[in-house]
C-alpha cells in the first residue's frame, strides 16, 4: 500500500509539471497574435496559504490580483485587489482588504493622466474603512529591457471612519451627511515604482507610496512593498514580498507600523 501511495504522488507531481509546461507552450503560440490586437488583457494573481493543526491551530491566507485592460494603446483600465487574513488558535490576528479601480489616458509617449477610486479596510489597525477618489498624472522616466521606473502624483477627496468614532444613525440622512463631511479631507498621493530584471527568469519590483492629508500635514502614511519574482515559465512564478505600512498618526491605541512577509504562487494570463 505504501509503494502505491508513493507512485501515486509521483504521478500527480508529473501531471502537474506537464500542465504547467503546456501553459507555457500555449503562451508562446499566441504571443505574436496578441501584439497587433486593439484590445489587450493582462492578469496577474498571487495566492499564499499556511495551515497548522495539532497543538497549535494557525491559518493564514493572502490573495492579490491585478487585472489590466489596454484599449488601442492610449486607454488603460486597471483593477487591483488584495486581502490578507490570519488566525491563531481561533483568534483573529490579521484581516486586511484593499481594492482600487484606475483609468489611465496616454497624452504623450511616456506621460498620462489618471483617475482612480480606492477602498481600504483594516479594523485591527483601527479603521473601518478608507475611501478615496483622486485625479492626477504619471510618467515613465526609464524604460529599457532591464529597468522600468515610473511615478504618479494625484490629488483628491478622502473619507475615513475609524473604530474610535461614534456610530451614526443611518436612518437620519442629515446626520450621516454631516458625519461624512466632518470626516472628509483633501489628500495627495505620490507613488514610485521600479522594476529590475536580474536575469531571464527573475526580477525585483519595489513600490513606494506616500499618502498625505493636506489639511493636517503630520497625518501622512508610507506604504512600501518589495518583491522578488522567480519565473517557472511564462504562466507561473514564485514571489516573495515584504510589505511595510507606516502611519505617522495612527488611530489612538494602535501601533504605527505593520509588516507582512509573504511567499506566493503567481499565475499570469
Amino acid at each position: 500500500m505504501r509503494k502505491k501511495s508513493v507512485w501515486k504522488n509521483i504521478g500527480l507531481l508529473l501531471l502537474g509539471l506537464l500542465l504547467v509546461n503546456s501553459f507555457g507552450v500555449a503562451e508562446e503560440e499566441t504571443k505574436e497574435e496578441s501584439k497587433d490586437k486593439p484590445i489587450q488583457y493582462n492578469s496577474e494573481t498571487s495566492l499564499s496559504m499556511v495551515l497548522v493543526r495539532g497543538n497549535n491551530q494557525n491559518f493564514s491566507l493572502s490573495f492579490d490580483t491585478e487585472q489590466e485592460l489596454q484599449i488601442k494603446k492610449y486607454n488603460r483600465i486597471e483593477y487591483k485587489g488584495n486581502f490578507i487574513k490570519a488566525t491563531s488558535n481561533g483568534e483573529k490576528k490579521t484581516e486586511i482588504y484593499y481594492s482600487h479601480l484606475k483609468y489611465d489616458r496616454k497624452i504623450l509617449p511616456r506621460s498620462y493622466i489618471l483617475g482612480f477610486l480606492r477602498y481600504e479596510r483594516n479594523k485591527l489597525a483601527g479603521y473601518n474603512y478608507r475611501l478615496a477618489f483622486s485625479l492626477g498624472g504619471g510618467g515613465t522616466w526609464i524604460k529599457t529591457d532591464l529597468m522600468n521606473l515610473s511615478t504618479e502624483l494625484a490629488f483628491g477627496w478622502n473619507n475615513e471612519n475609524n473604530t474610535t468614532q461614534t456610530e451614526v444613525n443611518l436612518n437620519h440622512s442629515s446626520s450621516m451627511w454631516k458625519e461624512t463631511i466632518r470626516t472628509s479631507f483633501v489628500s495627495s498621493l505620490l507613488t514610485g515604482k521600479i522594476s529590475y530584471q536580474i536575469s531571464e527568469t527573475s526580477k525585483i519590483v519595489h513600490q513606494e507610496t506616500v499618502f498625505l492629508n493636506t489639511e493636517e500635514l503630520e497625518d501622512f502614511r508610507i506604504n512600501s512593498v518589495s518583491s522578488i519574482y522567480a519565473s517557472i515559465n511564462s504562466r507561473f512564478a514564485l514571489k516573495t514580498s515584504v510589505q511595510i505600512i507606516y502611519q505617522n498618526l495612527p488611530v489612538k491605541g494602535f501601533k504605527n507600523t505593520d509588516m507582512y512577509f509573504l511567499s506566493s504562487l503567481v499565475i499570469k494570463i
